[in-house]
């Protein structure tokens, strides 16, 4: 009897089905977990008689057909946006929108939304699970894990105010109204830090808004290096106006001078010495007691990698113990014609088919691709209410198939025992 090769077929579907589902359920907390359905397609039918077309006395005959049962026609990829939890860990990260992670085994390119990633011992950032290298634009995204160089420093900026009205008081034997010390520092390129001096002086018992500056190493236990006397020497002119602003500079201090300092070690060997520039555009000459120091200095000292993170926009940065943010290169994202297209593989990866169309690349926030959330994952989009109702339908539907085998048994067996 068909019948019984008919409710076979439900069967296996049945339980391609309730397996489908199952899977679905045990990864309702994986993270990045892309669910499946079961998609079913009935089998050929069996035609008995075709249709026949009316004539002038009769009407005409629909086909008879019987069909041979169900199939599973597919599984079908459900590729919709999961929940973005946050997690704290900074190497975490999940896409909010379109793209896929672009990860490298070594011989081929694997995709995926799991952004559980880490620097290995060599620096490289990798999937947690596999190990394989995370990709950026530039290649396997790699973030040095030892000192990075120091940065000489090239521009100082002194700011505050020159006293208008400077004027040393005869009744005060200790202390000179009408000059003013301070003091700032320089790092070589070695990594060095030095204390070089500033000294503000009125060329003349009279203030008349001009000022001679001079600059000199400082000295003491510890100190090293000496100002070398380039061609615009150490020492120059500042001249106020009316307003309080600078009028005029002269010396290295000027728009096309330099200073030269010696640090007296390796980063001062075979030249005349460290040339750096101080700009004094931010002093004024107000009557206003007399205050300069250092606003800021462009060189860094070396430093360790302390700890690394992502932007939204996907680029990574690596955090130094200096201070310094260096952007280290840019995550790579994937996008798919049809991303339901393409082949599961462990550990919530992918690879490309020839349904997926081919991969394109970007990155975040552009040609369509989402955005990177960093210390979060995506979690997975099972809809568990859902799966638990699809659960009992395909139990239903397995339990109804098992019951047309017992039930076309019972007439088979009603048919031998007309034989008895």
């Amino acid at each position: 009897m068909s019948t019984f090769s008919t409710a076979i077929t439900g069967l296996k579907a049945y339980q391609t089905a309730l397996g489908v589902i199952g899977n679905n359920i045990a990864n309702a907390n994986t993270t990045g977990y892309k669910a499946s359905r079961a998609q079913f397609s009935d089998l050929l039918v069996q035609t008995l008689e075709g249709a026949s077309a009316p004539t002038g006395t009769t009407g005409g005959t629909d086909p008879l057909q019987i069909g041979a049962g169900v199939i599973v026609g597919g599984v079908l990829n459900i590729m919709t946006q999961g929940a973005i939890e946050p997690t704290g860990r900074s190497s975490d990260i999940a896409v909010q929108g379109e793209g896929f992670y672009v990860l490298s085994s070594g011989e081929s390119q694997i995709y995926t939304r799991v952004g559980t990633f880490e620097l290995d011992a060599n620096g490289n950032l990798v999937d947690s699970g596999t190990g394989f290298k995370v990709q950026g634009i530039n290649g396997d995204i790699s973030i040095p894990l030892g000192s990075n160089a120091a940065t000489p420093t090239t521009q100082v900026e002194l700011a505050g105010n020159l006293d208008a009205n400077a004027a040393d008081d005869p009744l005060t034997l200790t202390v000179d109204e009408s000059a003013l010390d301070t003091s700032f520092f320089i790092i070589d390129s070695l990594g060095g830090k030095h204390s070089l001096n500033v000294t503000f002086s009125l060329p003349g018992s009279a203030n008349t808004g001009v000022w001679d500056y001079s600059v000199e190493a400082a000295s003491g236990a510890g100190m090293t290096g000496t100002m070398v006397g380039g061609a615009s020497g150490t020492s120059g002119q500042i001249t106020f106006g009316s307003g309080g602003s600078i009028l005029s500079i002269s010396g290295p201090g000027a728009a096309s001078g330099s200073f030269f300092f010696d640090p007296q070690n390796a980063a001062g060997s075979g030249g005349p010495g460290q040339e750096f520039n101080i700009n004094f555009d931010a002093l004024t000459g107000f009557a206003a007691f007399s205050n300069v120091a250092m606003k800021q200095q462009d060189g860094v000292p070396p430093g360790a990698l302390s700890s690394f993170n992502i932007g939204s926009d996907g680029k990574v940065n690596g955090i130094f113990s200096n201070g310094l943010v260096l952007e280290q290169d840019t995550l790579k994202l994937a996008t798919f014609s049809n991303p339901a297209g393409l082949l599961r593989l462990a550990n919530g990866q992918f690879v490309e088919t020839p349904n997926s169309g081919v991969a394109q690349f970007g990155t975040a926030g552009t040609g369509g691709r989402g955005t990177i959330v960093a210390g979060a994952l995506e979690q997975s989009n099972v809809d568990l209410g859902t799966e638990l109702v699809n659960l009992i339908i395909a139990q239903r539907g397995y339990e109804a198939n098992a019951k047309t085998i017992s039930v076309a048994n019972e007439i088979q067996q009603t048919t031998l025992n007309l034989l008895r």
